[in-house]
């Protein structure tokens, strides 16, 4: 199916068919169906007010776990504190914190006291009262009566809004011996709120609040209803338990629920009337919605067709697209949208492709040639090896080892340097070094060099001479130039995601200016190159092989003071290496 098809069932399904089904269902129940149906609609918005409100009840009674798991205010409250320096560093350090909690965590919390029942000290201070003053705001059997497990919410209907207040016994840490009574002052917007969500949808009803034993609470109405009406619902509902029900010759419609936490039973009542007069004032605006949805449909229908043209066109060039005709961008009209920028960024993704393909070809081309001349200037290895092999043997036999180990390393160097593998490992490079070392210890007597090793690493796979680029660039450029004891340290670790391979020395350093050149260079911004002596391998050329092996944000990095050494670093990225897992780490 076509993305403009699937765009206009989309549409039908998701705009038209259901306007359509709410346009027939407001007009379709016009009857005793619809009258319950807006009853029921009626019932489940007052239980589901009824749900919010006890869902804001529970938060604010979830409260009531900072101050009885809080350590301080329970020392406080057992008498633990004996001094009161330590009193006021508690109170200020963990007990104000936690009250000021409570007003900034939650809008609703109008006031919070704390009763001390042992504790004398502090009742001067916000948030604290003395134990007796609960018998002014609590009745005595009603907190006395409260268990570990649950609070009492108490309701005073004294103003125009009901205003309630949560309490909860504070226990010791055994909850064997209650310490103090919690008492949480909720704001009167609390059910301000509450009853406005009421109105809100029906703004003519009547709302009642009556209490378990009767009593109405709360009441909000017009003067169209007597008193005894009143009475006479409210007698109607709390005898028969039903949640829905229809007065006075059923033109009163009358819905209920109940607030268990509370202990209220929340009465609403709508005239029957009102349901119908709702229908004729919204006639006209349903047939203007009818008329708003054709000429929506039609701008929807010319937008559609100007997205979808493009895209068609630019799908329809894709599938002519093959591996010959790379170089053919698309030549349509883009635009200036995000349709616009797709066809833009297509064309540049074919030149780049195209460019790179006809890229990858030279470097081959290239690297073929350059092989090819290296074979024709390359002496025959195995002459180089056999005739090392020959002065070996010559100057052992004649008792000077030191030469017997400079060509026995000198082999070892030229069978690395020559092999003809792409990649090695770690251990190999390490080795490759170590060789390399022993040959310059014997030209430097002071040279030392100490190597601290990761295991886990050293059998991960690498390119070929990255390491003793770092060490030959050491001796050079650095130790070279210094007198006295010659020091170069190799230091192997894991940091992260990342194999660190740090070679420092003790030589002359790199100055300032240099050193930022290096890192410029190094990092791409600054043409030219590092080269070191011997090897021909140059420190960009390590630093451009390693980010291609590794990826990530591998590569080369230096530190320096001139006059006292230069630490440089090789980052290699572990993940992008799937020899390198943390299994093979030795972790």
């Amino acid at each position: 199916m076509r993305m403009s098809i699937k765009m206009i069932v989309g549409y039908i399904l998701l705009i038209i068919i259901p306007f359509l089904t709410f346009a027939y269902f407001v007009y379709s129940q016009m009857n005793d169906k619809f009258i319950a149906q807006y009853q029921l609609a009626n019932q489940q918005n007052i239980e589901q007010l009824a749900v919010n409100l006890d869902a804001s009840l529970v938060k604010i009674e979830s409260l009531y776990s900072i101050y009885q798991n809080n350590n301080a205010l329970i020392e406080f409250l057992r008498g633990d504190y004996t001094n009161d320096r330590d009193l006021i560093y508690a109170y200020l350090k963990e007990i104000v914190p936690a009250i000021s909690f409570s007003y900034l965590g939650d809008k609703l919390v109008r006031n919070l006291t704390i009763y001390p029942k042992y504790e004398e000290r502090l009742l001067n201070v916000t948030g604290f009262k003395a134990y007796h003053e609960l018998e002014d705001v609590i009745k005595t059997s009603d907190w006395k009566a409260m268990g570990p497990k649950k609070g009492i919410w108490t309701i005073d209907s004294i103003g125009q809004v009901p205003t309630l207040a949560y309490f909860h016994k504070i226990y010791n840490d055994s909850y064997s011996n209650d310490l103090g009574v919690l008492q949480i002052t909720i704001q009167p917007i609390f059910f301000e709120e509450f009853l406005d969500q009421l109105r809100s949808l029906h703004p003519n009803n009547v709302i009642l609040l009556v209490s378990q034993d009767g009593n109405i609470v709360y009441q909000k109405m017009d003067n169209t209803f007597s008193r005894n009406q009143l009475m006479e619902i409210k007698s109607s509902t709390l005898a028969n338990g039903s949640k829905t029900l229809m007065t006075d010759r059923n033109q009163l419609l009358v819905n209920s629920t109940g607030l268990s936490r509370l202990g209220l039973t929340i009465i609403e009542i709508n005239k029957k009337d009102a349901m119908f007069t709702l229908l004729r004032h919204k006639k006209w605006w349903i047939a203007g919605g009818f008329a708003l949805l054709a000429l929506l449909t039609l701008l929807y229908y010319i937008f559609v067709s100007s997205l979808t043209k493009r895209l068609l066109l630019l799908s329809r060039h894709m599938r002519r697209v093959e591996a010959d005709s790379l170089n053919h961008p698309y030549t349509g009209h883009a635009g200036k949208d995000e349709v616009g920028f797709l066809i833009l960024n297509y064309n540049a993704m074919i030149n780049r492709v195209d460019e790179l393909v006809n890229r990858v070809q030279k470097v081959e081309l290239l690297k073929k040639e350059a092989e090819f001349q290296m074979l024709q200037a390359q002496i025959q290895p195995h002459f180089l090896y056999n005739t090392l092999e020959t002065m070996r043997m010559l100057a052992r036999a004649n008792g000077d080892s030191t030469v017997a180990d400079m060509a026995y390393s000198l082999g070892d160097l030229l069978r690395y340097s020559l092999s003809k593998q792409d990649d090695t490992t770690l251990q190999d490079e390490l080795n490759n070094v170590k060789r390399y070392l022993s040959i310059h210890q014997i030209r430097m007597r002071d040279l030392e060099y100490e190597i601290s090793l990761e295991e886990g690493l050293m059998t991960m796979k690498c390119p070929r001479f990255i390491l003793q680029p770092l060490v030959e660039n050491s001796i050079i450029h650095g130790l070279s130039k210094r007198r006295g004891a010659k020091r170069l340290d190799i230091r192997f670790a894991i940091e992260q995601d990342y194999a660190i391979i740090e070679v420092s020395d003790n030589g002359s350093g790199i100055s300032v200016e240099k050193l930022s050149i290096l890192r410029q260079v190094l990092a791409g911004e600054a043409v030219g190159g590092m080269q070191t002596q011997g090897t021909g391998i140059g420190l960009t050329n390590v630093a451009e092989r390693v980010k291609a092996f590794f990826g990530g944000n591998s590569g080369v990095m230096f530190s320096s003071l001139p006059g006292e050494g230069t630490v440089c670093s090789l980052r290699l990225y572990l993940k992008e290496n799937g020899d390198a897992e943390v299994n093979d780490r030795g972790r």
